[in-house]
């Protein structure tokens, strides 16, 4: 998948069943427009902001092709969204939004072609809404022609915005350009979990690996550490150490048995694997955890004073304490979309 430039088809208006978006104030950006561009050509925007960077997306029509928008936010100034459509050059910009926030929470402005092509400027008027939580959650994942990671489900909104989050996933990445994969990893439940692969090539080569969770009812991200009762996050810690423990002894045994005493290690890699803990500090700063086959897993990130390159590459999305589908229900929050996950036949350990 390629990355998003760095910051720098046809969409109908809202279907009856969704709400406006309550108006707010001059300066704030809602997720969801729908309006016109020309007067006629009816258009869905879906934005997230982060920080004075915005990405986007928009189409025509009811369901149409997105494309991707990419734009600067500053409190008290417009609103400038660029879009890129040329599949040679797909980091030049070809159009532009320029929008103003209106008092009652719509944006207002032009769209315009940007050069080489034929000067075109058309009025633009949005009015946010609110979609409802999708009923249907039926995925489809497919690879587009340009080798991005294209998640569809039946509801356009929620596409479109998980559309969205895979871009800036992406743009965000700080791995090469061009090295980035994404793939699906677990798609049931109404919840998608999503891995993002990369490479940073220096003297060597060293991997990145990103992991995200999805509620498809929605579309908007979970932080699966969110979703953990807090009266309940200190026997999941205790517990997320000692399945950690017994991955490392069996990973340590394991490496010992093919290379031979000490695995081609020096004592301190060995040593170093022995001191892991999973601890409350890792449940609180280290927001990887992911779903995978039949459970939970809590990535873990290994460190150690004497860790080198090499090693450090063989870790990579080594450990991760695993919970069945089954297991992890009393530790979540009552409301929790991972209430949702089927559990599982046999405990994962």
């Amino acid at each position: 998948m390629e990355k998003a430039p760095a910051a720098a088809s046809q969409g109908a208006a809202p279907a009856a069943s969704a709400t406006a978006a309550a108006p707010t104030s001059k300066d704030s950006l809602q997720t969801f427009y729908a309006g016109t561009v020309g007067g006629t050509l009816a258009v869905r925007l879906c934005l997230l902001p982060v920080d004075t960077t915005v990405y986007g997306d928009y189409f025509y029509g009811a369901r149409g092709r997105g494309i991707a928008l990419l734009g600067q936010h500053r409190p008290n100034g417009p609103l400038r969204l660029q879009e890129f459509t040329n599949p040679r050059h797909p980091d030049r910009p070809t159009a532009e939004f320029r929008l103003t926030a209106q008092p009652d929470g719509s944006l207002a402005g032009t769209w315009r072609t940007l050069p080489p092509a034929c000067p075109r400027q058309l009025t633009v008027l949005l009015q946010p809404y609110t979609p409802p939580p999708a009923a249907d959650c039926r995925v489809r994942v497919a690879n587009a022609d340009s080798g991005e990671l294209a998640i569809t489900v039946p509801d356009a909104a929620v596409t479109q915005l998980l559309r969205v989050q895979l871009r800036q996933l992406v743009a965000d990445d700080t791995g090469d350009a061009g090295t980035q994969m994404l793939t699906a990893e677990y798609t049931d439940n109404c919840l998608l979990s999503v891995l993002l692969h990369s490479e940073m090539v220096g003297a060597s080569v060293t991997p990145g690996v990103t992991h995200s969770v999805y509620d498809l009812r929605t579309g908007e991200g979970i932080l699966v550490e969110g979703e953990i009762d807090p009266q309940k996050v200190p026997a999941l810690v205790a517990e997320a150490n000692r399945r950690l423990q017994a991955q490392l002894q069996h990973f340590i045994n394991d490496y010992t048995d093919k290379e031979g005493e000490g695995g081609g290690w020096l004592e301190e890699d060995v040593a170093g694997l022995r001191e892991q803990r999973y601890t409350r500090a890792t449940f609180d700063e280290y927001n990887g955890s992911y779903l995978l086959d039949d459970s939970v897993r809590f990535a873990f990130p290994v460190r150690y004073d004497a860790m080198n390159s090499f090693v450090a590459k063989m870790y990579t999305d080594a450990f991760a304490p695993a919970f069945s589908f089954a297991e992890i229900q009393p530790y979540l929050l009552p409301n929790s979309p991972l209430r949702r996950l089927a559990p599982a036949a046999h405990p994962i350990r």
